[in-house]
């Protein structure tokens, strides 16, 4: 879930389908699936294990962001639903995870399990633990599990002369769990739909607006696009972020003897910002030189951050004590606002930067006196999500 509560109304989007090879994947959500922006799913068979569950084998991928996976997937369907959970003897947890909240893990020797719900995690580690351990070493490598809704989704499965003995494993790991699954589970209904994992409410296009060029002040660039552009219309605010990509002044020049263009020939911009209804006074924190520099007498903010505001009397009551030692426990990016935007400035586009400025941003506003909020006609924010 997004941390802002939806708008009442919400214009249509066109999404522009970037995914290949997915339509039979749209029950899969939790990682690896709903992250990057490419996905792409090949070489898929279908088949029963040897206890007559259905399973899908295919090899999967991802890209475009800070992470990327390539792989095969083995998914078998499942008698009972759970909350996700991962788990795994291997050195690493799986990319992504923490994106549906926030995460627990428990260990034991080599084996880690984890989820958001306590409870869960504890149930499963107990069920999963032997049979876990012992699939791991009939493949001699480690195992790479988790529990996608109704789903047991395997990482890297081994080839096809060991898939009979993994099989059998799986199945003895299902039936361990079957034992395990807590009664009368509350689970929040889901859309199936390629999405992004911990915001069913973003939506996505593969490329964007073009109006937001002029919208954020961007220059005019040869043959400059918005590309995987993300927006979430809230109660208060509207998120908007995308990549501002454009050819580069020496592409431009050798286009017309090379007759073609390559994506090393482009350049970007990642664009993240929060349109408010309200406004705020013109600050930055480690952001663009606007207004004058503002001290807040607490030397270790300083030694951290250069807040400036064009109302420096305000930007006290914005960044009182606990928004301070807040900041120094988070390290955020920086960020600037003007007059009701609030721009991010961050290093790369990715789903995992959004959501980490959209937490940002909710635990700025959050820590901000009831007072003043109201006096700015800022949003009020709903309990913390994650």
């Amino acid at each position: 879930m997004g941390l802002f509560s939806r708008r009442g109304e919400r214009k249509a989007a066109r999404a522009i389908e970037p995914f290949t090879g997915m339509d039979q994947l749209t029950d899969l959500q939790a990682p690896p699936f709903g992250l990057g922006f490419r996905r792409e799913a090949t070489d898929l068979t279908t088949g029963s294990t040897p206890a007559g569950r259905r399973y899908r084998k295919f090899r999967y991928a991802y890209s475009g962001g800070l992470s990327r996976f390539s792989g095969s997937v083995l998914v078998v369907d499942l008698p009972f639903s759970l909350p996700d959970v991962f788990w795994t003897n291997a050195s690493r947890n799986r990319a992504g995870i923490e994106l549906g909240g926030r995460i627990g893990c428990l260990q034991h020797q080599s084996l880690r399990v984890c989820s958001a719900d306590e409870k869960v995690a504890k149930q499963v580690f107990e069920a999963v633990a032997d049979p876990t351990m012992d699939l791991a070493m009939e493949t001699h490598g480690p195992v790479d599990l988790s529990v996608d809704r109704d789903h047991l989704v395997a990482i890297d499965v081994p080839p096809s002369d060991q898939l009979p003995e993994f099989l059998a494993g799986l199945d003895r790991i299902v039936d361990a769990l079957s034992t395990a699954v807590p009664r009368r589970l509350n689970l929040p209904p889901r859309i199936e739909r390629h999405g992004f994992y911990g915001h069913d409410d973003w939506e996505y296009q593969l490329q964007g607006d073009r109006a937001l060029v002029r919208e954020f002040g961007l220059p005019v660039r040869p043959q400059g696009r918005i590309e995987d552009q993300l927006t979430c219309g809230c109660a208060g605010v509207r998120m908007v972020s995308f990549n501002y990509t454009w050819l580069s002044e020496s592409a431009a020049r050798t286009q017309l003897t090379r007759g073609m263009v390559m994506d090393s020939d482009r350049q970007s911009e990642p664009i993240c910002a929060f349109i408010l209804d309200s406004r705020l006074p013109d600050l930055s924190l480690n952001g663009e030189e606007l207004g004058a520099v503002v001290k807040l007498g607490n030397f270790r903010f300083a030694d951290n951050f250069q807040l400036r505001s064009v109302d420096p009397q305000q930007a006290y009551q914005l960044f009182n004590e606990r928004v301070q030692e807040w900041l120094l426990e988070t390290h955020p990016y920086g960020w600037t606002a003007r007059g009701n935007v609030i721009r991010f400035h961050v290093p790369t586009h990715d789903a995992s930067v959004v959501a980490e400025c959209e937490a940002i941003l909710h635990g700025w506003l959050d820590r901000i006196p009831p007072a003043s909020r109201e006096q700015l006609g800022l949003p009020e924010m709903p309990a913390l999500a994650r």
